[in-house]
C-alpha cells in the first residue's frame, strides 16, 4: 500500500476537483494497475502524492486490494467528518474503470490478509493480530462493545505505543470507521484468557456474530446526526437557536459557543463551503414547525443533489429563525440552486443564505 495526503490550495470549487481527478484518472488507470501487478506501487507515490496536492487538497490517499483481483484506490477525511464529507462526495461521481474498485473510506482488511498482518516499532518484538488477545463484553443499552486488549509483546512497551499499535490493527480489522461504529470502552491491560477470548484476527467475525443476534441498527457516521439545545438565547447569530439536530455536531457547537465564529475554516483550500439557511419563523405555522421546515430542507436538498452540488446537514428550530445546515461542494453554483429552490417555494425575502465562515 502507499499512503499519502494532500496540502491545502484555495483555487477553483470542490465539484470542479472532483471532476478533474475522474478526468486523469481514466488516463493513468491501466498504467497504474499495472505498475501495482509488477509489485512497483511505491513508484507512483509521488505522481499521484503531486496531484492529489493540487486537486483534493486535505484529503488522504492510498492504493489498495480491490474486488474480484482487482486493486483499489481510496480517498478518506482520516475520520474527520468535514473532510470525511467531501471524501464521500468524491465516488458519487466515479467513472467505472475495469481492474479498479474506489473507497470513500479505509476498508477492513481480508480475513486472510489481517491473520498476516504486525506491526513493529523500533527494535521491539512484532504485534500480531493472529495473537493479539481481545476480551469483549457486550454494552446492550449503548449497543456497544467493550473491549480489553493486550499482546504478549506488550511487557516492554509504552503505554502510548501499545495504545497506537491497537489503534493501527483495529482499522486494519475493521476499517476506518469500525472501532467507532462498534466498540465503546476500549482499555489496554494484561488479562488471563478464558470463554469469549478472541485474537484481534477474529474480531470482525465476533463483532458480527454479536450484532446478529442483537440486530443493532447501525447508522454509517455521515448518517448519525447529534441532537443538541441552547438553554440560554442570545443575540448572535443563530444565538436564538431553542434545539436542533445535526451531522456536523463540532461545527455548530463552535459556531455557537463562539458567538457565530469559526476560529478556523476546517474545509479551508478544498472549494468546498459549509453554510446554512437561516427562515423566518413567520413562515412556520403554530404545531406544523417540523413539517414545514421538513418539506423546505427536502426541496433544498433535491435540488442540491440533483445538480451534484451539496447536501443538507440537519437543522435547528430558533425564536426568531430556524435554520438547516447546507454543504456546498459547488461555490456560487450551489448558493444559486439553493435561491432558485427558496424561490419556488416563495421564500424571498425570508430566507437567507449565510456561511460559518
Amino acid at each position: 500500500m502507499v499512503f499519502g495526503f494532500g496540502k491545502r490550495r484555495p483555487d477553483k470549487s470542490f465539484k470542479q476537483r472532483v471532476t478533474e481527478f475522474w478526468q486523469w484518472y481514466p488516463q493513468v488507470a491501466e498504467r497504474f494497475f499495472q505498475t501495482i501487478e509488477r509489485g512497483q506501487c511505491e513508484s507512483l507515490a509521488k505522481e499521484v502524492g503531486d496531484f492529489m496536492d493540487r486537486t483534493l487538497p486535505g484529503l488522504a490517499w492510498v492504493f489498495g486490494p480491490g474486488e474480484q483481483g482487482g486493486h483499489s484506490f481510496t480517498v478518506s477525511g482520516e475520520g474527520v467528518v468535514a473532510k470525511q464529507l467531501l471524501a464521500e462526495y468524491w465516488p458519487s461521481r466515479a467513472t467505472e474503470l475495469p481492474h479498479w474498485t474506489f473507497y470513500a473510506s479505509r476498508q477492513p482488511c481480508s480475513p486472510e490478509d489481517l491473520k498476516a498482518i504486525s506491526i513493529r516499532l523500533g527494535e521491539h518484538e512484532s504485534v500480531d493480530a493472529e495473537h493479539f488477545l481481545i476480551q469483549p463484553k457486550v454494552n446492550a443499552d449503548a449497543q456497544l462493545i467493550d473491549i480489553i486488549a493486550w499482546h504478549p509483546a506488550w511487557e516492554s512497551i509504552t503505554e502510548d505505543d501499545q495504545h497506537q499499535i491497537l489503534f493501527l490493527l483495529l482499522d486494519e480489522a475493521l476499517g476506518e470507521f469500525g472501532t467507532e461504529t462498534w466498540l465503546g470502552d476500549i482499555k489496554v491491560e494484561p488479562f488471563t484468557a478464558g470463554q469469549g477470548t478472541v485474537t484481534l484476527a477474529a474480531l470482525p467475525d465476533k463483532i458480527q456474530q454479536i450484532n446478529n443476534y442483537y440486530r443493532w441498527k447501525k447508522l454509517p457516521p455521515l448518517r448519525a446526526y447529534s441532537v443538541y439545545e441552547l438553554k440560554e438565547q442570545t443575540d448572535t447569530a443563530r444565538g436564538d437557536t431553542l434545539v436542533g439536530s445535526t451531522c456536523i455536531s463540532e461545527v455548530v457547537s463552535e459556531f455557537l459557543h463562539n458567538e457565530g465564529k469559526l476560529e478556523e475554516d476546517p474545509l479551508q483550500g478544498t472549494g468546498a463551503e459549509f453554510a446554512y439557511l437561516a427562515i423566518d419563523s413567520s413562515v412556520f405555522p403554530d404545531g406544523k414547525q417540523a413539517d414545514v421546515r421538513g418539506k423546505i430542507e427536502d426541496a433544498v436538498g433535491g435540488a442540491l443533489a440533483k445538480r451534484e452540488s451539496g447536501r443538507t446537514l440537519g437543522g435547528a428550530f430558533g425564536l426568531r429563525q430556524s435554520y438547516i445546515d447546507l454543504l456546498f461542494f459547488d461555490g456560487s453554483n450551489s448558493r444559486q440552486v439553493v435561491e432558485t429552490a427558496l424561490e419556488g417555494l416563495q421564500l424571498r425575502g425570508k430566507s437567507q443564505v449565510l456561511s460559518f465562515v
